[in-house]
C-alpha cells in the first residue's frame, strides 16, 4: 500500500487509537492515542514519500503529522516550511 492516500492513512491511524495510549501520552504533554511502534511500522511500509508527508502535515492531527515526519524527506522543505512544522 504505497499509493495509500490521506483519507486512507487517516482512517488507519484512528483505527489505531488506543485510550490507554492516549492516556499515557497526555502525562506527557502528547494529544495522540497511537502507539509510536505502529507509526513507525506504517512509515517503514510507506517508505519516503515527501509529498504524501505534505498532505499529512497539513492535516493538523498530530498522529499524521508525526507520521508525516517519519516519511518526509528534511532537506526538500525550505528553511521556512521547517521553521513552520
Amino acid at each position: 500500500m504505497t499509493d495509500a492516500s490521506v483519507a486512507e492513512l487517516t482512517a488507519e491511524l484512528a483505527a489505531l487509537d488506543d485510550p490507554r495510549a492516549r492516556a499515557v501520552n497526555e502525562r506527557h504533554g502528547d494529544d495522540h492515542g497511537v502507539n509510536l511502534g505502529s507509526l513507525r511500522a506504517i512509515a517503514k511500509r510507506l517508505k519516503t514519500q515527501h509529498e504524501l508527508a505534505r498532505e499529512l502535515w497539513a492535516t493538523g492531527d498530530s498522529a499524521a503529522r508525526l507520521l508525516a515526519l517519519l516519511i518526509c524527506r528534511p532537506k526538500a522543505y525550505a528553511a521556512d516550511e521547517l521553521d513552520a512544522m
